[in-house]
């Protein structure tokens, strides 16, 4: 009787979904309508599972808005050459990517600066 206990629990454990290591797709928090803003990089988060950009956008009457702008995993930038000089606060910018379903959000594709210059963080996703 033991044995058949302990297989079950044991069966139960193995097969039931754990939440803390679940992950959701981009699909599940950004529609396919491309957006741009222009802002200043107010907050950088170079971190894990997502790196995000957190941008001052003012319209054209003076009332301040706030973007939280996702892109990938840090690792996945690293491997791609990004680093935070890429993303210095402060700087003036035009970013372009998938609108977000909540408000004021959108996932990365890419950055325009000031001078012209682009920054595309996955290349291969746009």
């Amino acid at each position: 009787m033991n044995i058949i206990k302990t297989i079950s629990i044991a069966a139960f454990l193995l097969f039931t979904p754990l939440p803390g290591l679940s992950h959701h797709s981009t699909n599940a928090n950004f529609t396919q309508e491309i957006i741009s803003v222009e802002g200043v990089i107010e907050r950088v988060r170079f971190v894990n599972p997502h790196a995000s950009v957190l941008i001052k956008h003012t319209d054209a009457e003076g009332k301040e808005t706030y973007w939280l702008i996702e892109s990938g995993a840090r690792t996945t930038l690293e491997r791609q050459g990004v680093t935070l000089e890429h993303l210095e606060i402060g700087s003036k910018i035009t970013a372009t990517g998938r609108k977000g379903r909540r408000e004021n959000t959108m996932y990365l594709q890419k950055i325009i600066y000031e001078d012209g210059t682009e920054f595309i963080p996955q290349p291969e996703l746009n």
